[in-house]
């Protein structure tokens, strides 16, 4: 299914292992077949991974950008799951994390990735509170 994709002004998409950057104006294209495809705003680089929850994300990104090296990625992502265990958050991340795995085993990284960003939200939440 083609994806009709709306660039702002300056605005970066990765698109399989490319940056596209968009020049002054607003562009709109379409991606005709079946590519990995992440605007600038949902890309988190290793520098700004300062906590599991964003390693997380930084690890299925990976996967999901480069398919053929997926299974380079799994011993990352296995222990940094085991560290969200451990760290204060209820029953609802623990949802989440059996969720993403979910879809990572049935190739569905996107989903993956929509699924780690609550789970990042909530990991926030709960260092908050230990902190006060």
């Amino acid at each position: 299914m083609p994806l009709k994709l709306t660039l702002k002004p300056n605005e970066k998409v990765l698109i399989g292992t490319s940056v596209i950057a968009n020049g002054p104006a607003k562009t709109e294209f379409v991606v005709l077949n079946r590519v990995p495809v992440v605007r600038e705003k949902d890309i988190i680089t290793e520098e700004q991974a300062d906590t599991v929850g964003k390693k997380l994300y930084v690890t299925i990104l990976n996967m999901y950008i480069n398919p053929a090296r997926e299974k380079d990625f799994h011993g990352i992502y296995f222990a940094l799951m085991r560290e969200m265990i451990i760290l204060p958050v209820d029953a609802r991340a623990v949802e989440l994390m059996v969720e993403m795995s979910q879809n990572i085993l049935g190739g569905d990284h996107y989903r993956a990735l929509k699924l780690c960003r609550q789970l990042i939200k909530m990991e926030s939440e709960a260092l908050a509170n230990v902190k006060r």
